[in-house]
């Protein structure tokens, strides 16, 4: 969703998140000169600089944080840095003991960020003369915000945080800021030279919290390098001669001595997660009654965002079985009626469902829950008509940088703020209010590998074919269907086959926490629960132009179509010649309709209308392959699938009586003044086609015939698509091992449809990135559409 600010008067602020200690009170802090921050009284006439300098001498030199030290850091972006964040914030708070002298951010012992600014209020994100309209819309200021959130997603990607308090200065006036998973809530900006003691206190009143109090997640311990577990997360990096190759092939007697070796790629995955220059911890992990710890390095995976669930994947050492896992650390989303991910693999594996992830444990850390939406709604107390009609959204602020939801397509591009951070229900409205996060981490024994590293298209095919499987038996044998199959949860788990005679790629069907049981109904959307589900790229038409719609198993079955498309056209050879442009207006393109967001163009002409693959306007898509019989197979029965739901549809709505608000003697008259107008002229046309046949309107004439509706009902059950892949699987003398030719995207592509504020369109076509309604990713888990680079796609593994 967009990230949303709240608003708390500075009294309330600071005895809600900084309260005194027991045995303290408010009139024994120390003595603080009234002239303390006098040098910054012509703050107009410095530079962003000077103010830098001058605040931070000013907190130092005078103490005002006990045991604490203001540091800048606005020279050199930290070592630490991923991706292509290169962020200088000005200065941050550290422990005194371990501040840094290099001016470098080192984001991994920041306490509190500080940012400064030169010029008020047009550096302000935030405007307080407007109650219900706290974020400023001006270009300047949305790009502050932004710069602010690229701030707090780092510090909660480097560090294991449950919140972070941020001082915004602006000249003279300054705000503290909370982050969350939720939001933000920030004070009113006042003028700390006129009242210093404001500011005093707050600085003191920080230096009195605990490390949870200042938003450490107190679940993870931090390891340095005298530690034991630090010592040991260094030799486990170290490479082994037992480590197997994790390649496709049939093995030499003996090779392997047992049923389930360490893995190349699991040990070098682990490796490059023990960087020195990342914070190494034990966390902890709910088992039961009992509690397992494990040893984490930098996340292999992480979700873009801010307010979002902040999913971040390791592969970690688990120290109670002496093995590698992988550990899923998420705000997952904290609502009635969603299970725990953990809850629905154990409900899998003990119906033996294959291709799933194996349950090591899981739970909620801590009772650690969000704030900031308890604050939203003690301000926004929710409307009886939206509590009752199941309203989503009223009209709230979005603090984007750029309030267009047009964003980069999936193959490149660096992402904005907004980009990240704009709306995702998905409904073209925003939600009543705030969503609602609980720390929540999952541990399961498989660590996969991305779905990008499969070898040629038959095996593409293969992984795809595990995957329906293990849907299928879900379905069947614990009622359950995924409702987010995508790319990022379609993974590869190289297994060594039963007698050790041969090592084979499977399919492994991860990321269950969107799963529901298959025959619920979808409720009524209530003002605290946003409306659809899914991965916008690879969801299908149907969940794409109904709103609400319950996930049904064609709906999943054509995502799987997606994915293998998408793999299809990215990685193998093909006569698409421009795949960027074609994955571009295929899958990242949506049309905005009344408000609401819709399926693109393309995806819906292709799959609804004409039922085969093209890349123009008659020009067929083909790989030269089995690949080619699979879509020309599959691709007419959703088309028929989608001709007879619009006929039902139709049906259903015709037989709805219409409901006519014109009285009577108004119809009356209309009826006779039409009846004056148009009669003479009804008369000739009478004449002039007396001799001609009458058209009878037949509301059946769009009926489809026996053999569509035989068709769709193919796609009732997982069967007939599982029979066509298998079939075209098999077909060896037709797959080349030699069909995969690396990224067709080039790295410097540029989207062609430009960036565009929908709220100016009607129903053009433009483009989406990945977004989640209940369970929001990137998922928006999460995130597509972006380049999809290995630190992006591995969920699990």
């Amino acid at each position: 969703m967009a990230h949303k600010a709240v608003r708390m008067e500075l009294a309330e602020f600071q005895d809600t998140f900084f309260p005194l200690p027991e045995g303290v009170t408010a009139d024994q802090h120390p003595q603080w000169p009234a002239d303390i921050f006098d040098g910054l009284a012509a703050g107009d006439q410095l530079t962003e600089q000077e103010i830098q300098a001058c605040f931070v001498t000013a907190v130092n030199d005078n103490d005002l944080i006990p045991g604490l030290k203001m540091s800048t850091s606005s020279e050199k972006p930290d070592v630490t840095d991923i991706g292509d964040f290169k962020q200088k914030p000005d200065a941050a708070i550290f422990k005194a003991d371990s501040v840094p002298t290099d001016g470098r951010p080192h984001w991994a012992d920041q306490l509190v960020t500080v940012e400064f600014k030169r010029y008020y209020p047009s550096q302000d994100p935030f405007d307080d003369r407007i109650d219900n309209k706290l974020e400023s819309t001006a270009a300047t200021r949305k790009e502050v915000r932004g710069q602010l959130i690229d701030y707090s997603e780092i510090v909660f990607r480097v560090q294991h945080r449950t919140a972070l308090f941020m001082l915004l200065v602006i000249n003279r006036k300054v705000r503290v800021l909370r982050w969350d998973r939720s939001g933000t809530i920030t004070t009113r900006a006042f003028d700390y030279v006129d009242t210093p003691h404001l500011l005093c206190e707050i600085l003191w009143r920080m230096s009195l919290l605990s490390d949870e109090q200042l938003g450490m997640d107190t679940s993870a311990t931090r390891l340095h390098p005298s530690d034991t577990d630090y010592k040991l997360m260094d030799f486990l990096a170290c490479e082994s001669p037992s480590d197997a190759a994790y390649n496709e092939r049939d093995l030499l007697p003996g090779e392997l001595k047992t049923d389930r070796p360490i893995f190349k790629y699991v040990r070098d995955k682990f490796r490059k997660a023990v960087d020195s220059n990342w914070p190494r911890y034990r966390v902890e992990v709910p088992d039961g009654d009992t509690t397992r710890f494990f040893l984490v390095g930098k996340p292999s995976f992480y979700a873009q965002g801010m307010a979002c669930r902040g999913t971040k994947g390791f592969v970690a050492w688990d120290v109670k079985a002496k093995r590698f896992v992988w550990v899923k650390d998420a705000w997952r989303l904290d609502y009635d009626r969603m299970d725990q991910e953990g809850t629905i693999l154990s409900r899998l594996n003990a119906e033996k469902v294959a291709f799933v992830p194996t349950l090591v444990c899981h739970g909620d850390i801590r009772n650690q829950k969000t704030v900031t939406p308890d604050i939203w709604e003690a301000q926004r107390p929710v409307p009886p008509t939206a509590a009752s009609s199941g309203a989503t959204s009223i009209s709230v602020s979005s603090t984007l940088v750029d309030p267009s939801p047009a964003l980069p397509s999936a193959p490149s591009l660096k992402r904005s703020r907004a980009e990240l951070e704009t709306d995702d229900t998905l409904n073209g409205a925003e939600d009543y209010t705030l969503r609602r996060h609980a720390h929540y981490r999952v541990v399961v024994e498989e660590v996969a590998l991305p779905l990008k590293d499969f070898a040629h298209g038959q095996q593409l095919v293969a992984i795809i074919i595990d995957c329906v499987e293990a849907h299928q038996e879900a379905v069947e044998k614990a009622n359950i269907v995924h409702r987010d199959v995508s790319s990022g949860n379609i993974l590869i788990l190289p297994t060594v086959m039963p007698g050790r005679k041969k090592i084979t790629w499977n399919g492994l069907l991860a990321d269950w926490e969107l799963s529901k049981p298959i025959h619920e109904a979808e409720p009524l959307l209530r003002p605290r629960q946003p409306p659809r589900t899914g991965t916008w790229q690879f969801l299908s038409v149907g969940m794409l132009t109904e709103n609400p719609k319950t996930v049904e198993i064609p709906d999943e079955l054509e995502s799987y179509l997606h994915v293998l498309l998408y793999f299809a056209v990215r990685y193998l050879n093909s006569d698409c010649k421009d795949p960027a442009e074609f994955i571009e207006s295929y899958f990242d393109s949506y049309t905005f309709q009344g408000g609401v967001y819709k399926c693109g163009a393309r995806k819906r002409e292709l799959i609804k209308v004409a039922g085969k693959l093209m890349v123009g306007d008659d020009e067929p898509l083909t790989f030269g392959s089995p690949m080619d019989d699979i879509f020309a197979q599959l691709l007419p029965l959703f088309k028929s699938h989608y001709k007879v739901q619009d006929f039902l549809r139709a049906k259903e709505k015709a037989a709805v009586p219409s409901t006519n608000t014109t009285s009577s003697s108004d119809a009356s008259s209309s009826n006779a003044t039409a009846s004056l107008r148009s009669s003479s002229k009804l008369v000739a046309l009478q004449k002039l086609f007396a001799k001609t046949v009458t058209v009878k309107h037949n509301p059946d004439r769009d009926a489809p015939t026996a053999e569509e509706r035989t068709e769709a009902q193919l796609l009732a059950d997982h069967n007939y698509v599982l029979l066509t892949l298998h079939q075209a699987q098999a077909k060896t003398d037709r797959w080349r091992k030699t069909d995969k030719v690396g990224d067709r995207v080039p790295d410097d592509y540029k989207p062609q449809v430009p960036l565009a504020n929908p709220h100016a369109a009607s129903a053009r076509t433009m483009k989406r990135r990945r977004t989640t309604g209940v369970a929001a990713v990137l998922d928006g888990f999460p995130s597509l559409p972006v380049r999809l680079t290995q630190s992006q796609v591995p969920k699990v593994g």
